[in-house]
């Protein structure tokens, strides 16, 4: 609960030194905003059930696969068969060490999301930040509106932040630092919500990789219920040059209305520039699997983990009250040259006694390019809120997760999770 502090054209002017002189009818007005956050949280922070530390290359292939391998020729043959852009490693072309290797070097099993380390208490955050907006109707009826979001914790991510838009006749059109995805503005359920350490337990992706640099998002004139969203990202690197990874992003998104029921949908495409950093490295490197690696790599590196290439997003959503229950659901993939990821959320939420109640469920499914490999994860999360007076809230929050990686003994080994956190907010 903000309160943010109003002030008219002529205020503002105060507080940058009367630098000039500005119409007594001008209509930009300007409010300032923030919050202050307090938080305690307690986890889980190592896996409960993971790999054997000294796992090899070859146990790893064969709890993914499900099949012995006899030596490491076997091991050598079965990636080439995994991954056709491994090399042909014949093991006469190598030396004896990095024969062995294939089969004996150990890869490291995962670690949780603390490290590895053990945590025997509380563990302090806060957060802090300024909202600024200005905006007003000139006398030729266009709107102009700025905002600005300063996360005084994470400064260094605010110096390239930017959000104009200009409304009028045609609708608005936004050009935001960061592209505005049509995807984003289409989705009407939740988006990266659910953290642990500043590890998200599964979320909607609100754009591709392509959505970077400034962009523009065109929302058309209201039509009804319908509202129609259209985003272009230029150049995601920002400078107009052609060694950006991705140029030319469009994305295009809607919301209806229909009998007390929210729908959204957004869909983007994204094409990599040949020769940057956003083409995925299909060729696997023969040091993949003859040196030392951890098991995720490992995995990642033969059967083709990585969100890279070409993309695109496709996002549905729905939102609808019963009574005092707000109900939602969501459905998003996310599609590139190597793996996808598939997230389906359902959520609901009350109020009972001043007190707001909300219930999240989630999966998350990051599928490999080859051999049909994947990763699961699904989240349950509860939370409670209240005031606790004008601008003040305490919250709580739970959530437990379940972890299946191809890289613990091929998903056999599930990694499980629980995270609690209190946090005090104080707005102004």
């Amino acid at each position: 609960m903000d309160k943010k502090i109003l002030l008219s054209s002529a205020a503002a002017l105060l507080l940058v030194g009367n630098m000039y002189a500005t119409p007594a009818n001008a209509a930009i007005d300007l409010s300032i905003g923030g919050e202050a956050k307090l938080t305690g949280n307690m986890s889980e922070c190592g896996p409960a059930t993971v790999a054997d530390a000294n796992d090899t290359k070859e146990e790893i292939l064969e709890a993914v696969d499900g099949a012995a391998l006899a030596d490491e020729a076997a091991v050598v043959a079965r990636v080439a068969a995994i991954n056709p852009t491994a090399p042909a490693l014949p093991l006469a072309a190598v030396t004896a060490a990095q024969a062995s290797n294939v089969a004996h070097a150990f890869a490291t099993a995962a670690d949780g999301p603390c490290g590895g380390a053990d945590r025997s208490g509380i563990n302090w955050g806060f957060g802090k930040e300024l909202t600024i907006d200005a905006s007003g109707t000139l006398a030729n009826g266009l709107s102009v509106s700025f905002s600005d979001k300063i996360d005084l914790t994470e400064v260094d991510k605010e110096e390239g932040a930017f959000d104009l838009t200009l409304g009028g006749a045609f609708g608005s059109l936004q050009f935001k630092d960061g592209a505005p995805s049509a995807v984003d503005a289409a989705m009407v359920t939740g988006k990266k919500d659910l953290d642990v350490n500043g590890t998200n337990l599964g979320f909607h992706d609100t754009e591709t990789a392509g959505s970077a640099g400034m962009g523009i998002l065109w929302t058309a004139p209201s039509m009804g219920d319908l509202d129609l969203y259209v985003g272009w990202a230029p150049n995601s690197g920002g400078a107009g040059l052609d060694t950006a990874s991705y140029e030319n992003t469009f994305s295009i998104g809607a919301v209806m209305s229909v009998s007390g029921i929210e729908f959204g949908a957004g869909y983007e495409a994204a094409s990599a520039n040949a020769g940057t950093a956003g083409v995925c490295a299909e060729v696997v490197a023969a040091t993949s699997y003859v040196t030392a690696r951890t098991a995720a790599e490992f995995v990642d590196d033969i059967y083709g983990g990585d969100y890279c290439g070409d993309q695109t997003l496709m996002y549905i959503g729905a939102n609808m009250t019963a009574g005092t229950i707000d109900l939602s659901a969501g459905y998003s993939v996310l599609d590139t040259d190597e793996a996808d990821k598939t997230v389906m959320s359902i959520g609901a939420a009350t109020t009972v006694s001043d007190i707001d109640v909300s219930i999240d469920y989630r999966t998350t499914e990051k599928a490999y390019e080859f051999a049909g490999a994947a990763d699961d994860q699904s989240v349950i999360a509860v939370g409670l809120g209240t005031s606790l007076g004008d601008g003040v809230d305490l919250g709580l929050s739970f959530s437990t997760s379940d972890v299946s990686l191809e890289s613990e003994q091929g998903g056999a080994g599930d990694t499980n999770y629980y995270f609690a956190e209190a946090s005090l907010t104080v707005g102004f």
